[in-house]
């Protein structure tokens, strides 16, 4: 019997993606691994010394389990990707909850044991889960819940445990008073971390679209003034063709309109590159042939005073790009080293294989994706000033130049930047600690469905 297809979702029925908030959680519970490994080295020691104090090995038993449990944890919150949907972030949150609460179960266990020492240790247990759930989980609302709740339930287990043991009233109630003071101090703790933590992820959501702002002004800006500059020669010239009758001025009036409109094509193709939306033709890209016309082409637009020296590439080395743009990138790259070195200098080319292992901290594309698996590396160093280093990603956007005024359109790097995102790899802007800019155009070996094979 076949199955009739589910129907569609009504518009605006979209099942919501909880990435950002299990993006936050991923992040507070896996950055910091040196507490970590710390946390479960006390877990450790602390459980085998309970053991072999008491002879009872229920403490060892514990500390295996929740360790072997917050290792798997841990792992798999790694490996999660956007989209994150209601059933995968509700189970994240499960697994967060169980893991939190088999760690409070042994330190409320201790504190009502008759003994002194368990007592002691199990409140040092019980404070330590405090601090770990103010420090690490702040600013993450759903896990704070939970947090709260423990927490509350830790604090009646500790004041029935001291009270119960109390031989007065006045000494019970000034241990409840004692108890609820702590409590309250940590609770306000919490929830004013909380409190802040909103606040800056709120300016956090404001600041980039303020520059997406910024950056659309000077886009449309750049364009405007460009396409009127192009416009009004094409016009002027059209105007002169009217008014001229011999042949030859006219075909030379004609030829700058053209060569106007080819700028605006250019201009075009450009602006289209850095949206991304430029069509590409990627292919197996061979890199010692393709460098070597490459080098000839380069030729023709350095002067005398600058060298490009091309490191050979190792035979076979590929990279899986439009041939097309990655020369038009290239030769931007090229350019851009060139000015940059007005008195003549050395331009070094170097390509080689690379491995990245993905890893938070390494390369992270604007889409918030990680570079991982074999990429190709396309370096061009020069020998100039380098960019400001607070300048080193402004200078990827539209119509942005560090370059005296009527030197550059500010389109270069952009165009270089979409191409290099599009293709599913990276533009990395370095200040070399000799002197000089590093421009590395990070490119996929194989096709993105070979790749994700491997």
């Amino acid at each position: 019997m076949n199955r009739l297809p589910s129907p569609p979702l009504a518009q605006g029925h979209e099942p919501r993606d909880f990435w950002p908030e299990a993006s936050a959680l991923i992040q507070a519970e896996t950055r910091a691994t040196a507490d970590m490994v710390m946390r479960w080295l006390t877990i450790a020691v602390v459980a085998i010394a309970l053991s072999v104090a008491t002879g009872r090995l229920i403490f060892v038993a514990w500390a295996v389990v929740y360790v072997a449990l917050d290792a798997v944890y841990l792992a798999s919150i790694r490996r999660q990707r956007q989209p994150v949907y209601v059933k995968r972030y509700a189970a994240i949150l499960g697994v967060n909850a169980l893991t939190s609460s088999l760690y409070t179960a042994m330190p409320l266990y201790l504190i009502i044991q008759p003994v002194p020492g368990l007592t002691f240790v199990g409140v040092c247990g019980f404070l330590g889960l405090c601090l770990h759930n103010l420090v690490r989980h702040r600013g993450l609302t759903h896990v704070a819940i939970w947090d709260m709740v423990l927490m509350g339930f830790g604090t009646g287990i500790v004041i029935y445990a001291f009270a119960s043991t109390a031989e007065s009233v006045a000494e019970a109630a000034l241990i409840i008073v004692g108890i609820l003071a702590l409590a309250a101090y940590f609770t306000t703790g919490y929830l004013g971390t909380l409190r802040i933590r909103n606040r800056l992820a709120t300016v956090e959501a404001i600041t980039p679209e303020a520059q997406k702002m910024e950056a659309v002004g000077r886009l449309t800006g750049g364009v405007a003034h460009d396409f009127n500059n192009i416009l009004t020669v094409i016009m002027g010239n059209l105007e002169l063709y009217d008014e001229i009758e011999a042949q030859a001025d006219r075909d030379a009036v004609v030829a700058e309109a053209r060569a106007a409109a080819l700028r605006a094509a250019t201009l075009t193709s450009q602006l289209l590159s850095f949206s991304r939306r430029a069509t590409l033709r990627p292919e197996q890209v061979d890199l010692p042939k393709f460098l070597d016309g490459f080098g000839r082409m380069c030729a023709r637009v350095l002067p005398a005073n600058v060298t490009l020296d091309i490191t050979p590439p190792p035979l076979g080395l590929t990279c899986h790009a439009d041939p097309n743009q990655l020369s038009t990138a290239l030769l931007n790259l090229v350019i851009n080293a060139r000015d940059a070195m007005p008195d003549g200098g050395t331009i070094t080319f170097l390509a080689q294989a690379l491995e990245i292992d993905g890893d938070e901290g390494s390369l992270q594309r604007s889409d918030g994706e990680w570079l991982h698996g074999r990429y190709v590396a396309l370096s061009v160093d020069d020998e100039g000033p380098g960019i400001p280093e607070a300048d080193l990603e402004e200078v990827k956007t539209p119509f942005y130049t560090t370059k005296p005024l009527g030197k550059g359109s500010g389109l270069g790097l952009s165009m270089v930047h979409g191409f290099a995102e599009q293709t599913e790899g990276h533009l990395l802007l370095a200040n070399r600690p000799t002197g000089g800019l590093s421009a590395t155009l990070f490119l996929p070996d194989a096709p993105p469905v070979t790749r994700r094979r491997l």
